[in-house]
């Protein structure tokens, strides 16, 4: 009621590039315009529409805790999900940023609180001590590395598991760059990092020679446990193979085998491709896939999740799938909103309970806006 002195009370979502705002205090209705208008980047121009209403309000889905300074815990790309016990989640950061962390969710409070970030470090020297191999030098090693042995990887997926009797996050971090492709040098293999529960890495695992040999840029993004099994879900076909695979890692005899899943052919007006976004476990090795596209907004079309059954495979074999949910209506519906294009992290909790979250960006080319949804 006081213009001189405003005081904060919610921040709404919108699409890129607000600037004509219209309101009508008779319908409690405000109107927002964004004007940018970027197919191929998956950005469209839109009116945001917003209604005042005396209920709990539908944004934000997350919610930052505070530091021990009093700061909120700034987080953003949010790239993917484990369950943890109970209401506990599990989140992890992409290379956006330069300083990989965990990030530890309660979804018992309504937003969910995002009370705690783990900053993953090399103070054991670990992960400074991996081999280069083919074109992924030492130095490209040791600017993986910051000086404060935190470390500036691109994290895709997180769980958290008990193997060989102690516990550990896993995290899987996508490699860059293509073998072969000069505009794409090689900088960083795919690793799967173990560390504690404090974020200190005990050990890295790389893939064998002949698959690092086929590298695509398109890796890791994905990560579960099952029976002292790590699975990890490649987003994209590499090399000259005709299906996207899927890695397990025997924790115990530290041998990989691998599986092969199809891919769904894209179905939008715009083309593009169709990648997997994140692998979750439902036990007795059943997981569920999470399948997406790269498009967003209207071009939008494939966001899927299906199940596979992984408990009697043989290394190269193809796996079958059984589609679970759609979840582009379930996501226009819970947010009115253009769909989103990354939805990158799935996880499933003890009780159940399937969630999924976006992947903003970092807000790049991005709303900024993140949707930790159930379906």
């Amino acid at each position: 009621t006081d213009p001189s002195a405003p005081v904060y009370k919610q921040s709404l979502p919108a699409q890129v590039g607000p600037e004509g705002v219209w309101t009508s205090p008779s319908s409690g209705l405000l109107l927002v315009a964004s004007e940018v208008d970027e197919r191929g980047n998956k950005i469209r121009s839109a009116v945001n529409i917003y209604q005042l209403q005396k209920s709990n309000p539908q944004y934000p889905t997350i919610k930052s805790m505070d530091r021990s300074d009093g700061t909120p815990i700034p987080f953003s790309a949010l790239s993917g999900l484990g369950a943890g016990s109970g209401s506990i989640l599990y989140s992890v950061e992409d290379s956006f940023y330069d300083k990989s962390r965990i990030f530890v969710i309660d979804t018992a409070y309504t937003p969910a609180q995002l009370y705690e970030e783990i900053t993953i470090v090399d103070t054991d020297g670990v992960f400074a001590s991996v081999s280069p191999y083919g074109d992924f030098t030492s130095d490209d090693l040791a600017a993986l590395i910051n000086d404060d042995n935190s470390i500036n990887i691109d994290p895709e997926g997180i769980a958290k598991a008990s193997l060989g009797g102690e516990d550990y996050f896993i995290i899987a971090s996508e490699g860059r760059g293509t073998v072969g492709d000069e505009s794409r040098p090689i900088e960083s293999l795919n690793f799967i990092f173990l560390t504690d529960l404090s974020g200190v890495i005990k050990h890295v695992i790389t893939l064998p020679d002949d698959v690092n040999d086929i590298q695509l840029r398109f890796g890791f993004e994905g990560v579960c446990v099952d029976s002292e099994v790590i699975y990890v879900a490649f987003q994209r076909v590499w090399g000259d193979e005709t299906n996207v695979r899927i890695g397990m890692y025997d924790y115990a005899t530290s041998t990989w085998s691998f599986v092969f899943y199809e891919l769904d052919t894209p179905e939008s007006p715009l083309g593009g491709w169709v990648g997997l976004s994140d692998i979750a476990p439902l036990g007795s090795q059943q997981f569920l896939i999470l399948e997406r596209d790269n498009q967003g907004g209207p071009d939008a079309v494939i966001k899927r999740v299906y199940q596979i059954d992984l408990s009697s495979v043989s290394d190269g074999d193809l796996v079958s799938k059984t589609f679970v949910a759609d979840l582009k209506p379930i996501m226009d519906e819970a947010t009115n909103a253009l769909t989103f294009e990354k939805v990158e992290g799935l996880t499933v909790m003890e009780d159940g309970t399937r969630y999924i979250v976006n992947d903003n960006d970092g807000v790049d080319d991005n709303s900024g806006e993140i949707q930790l949804l159930t379906f």
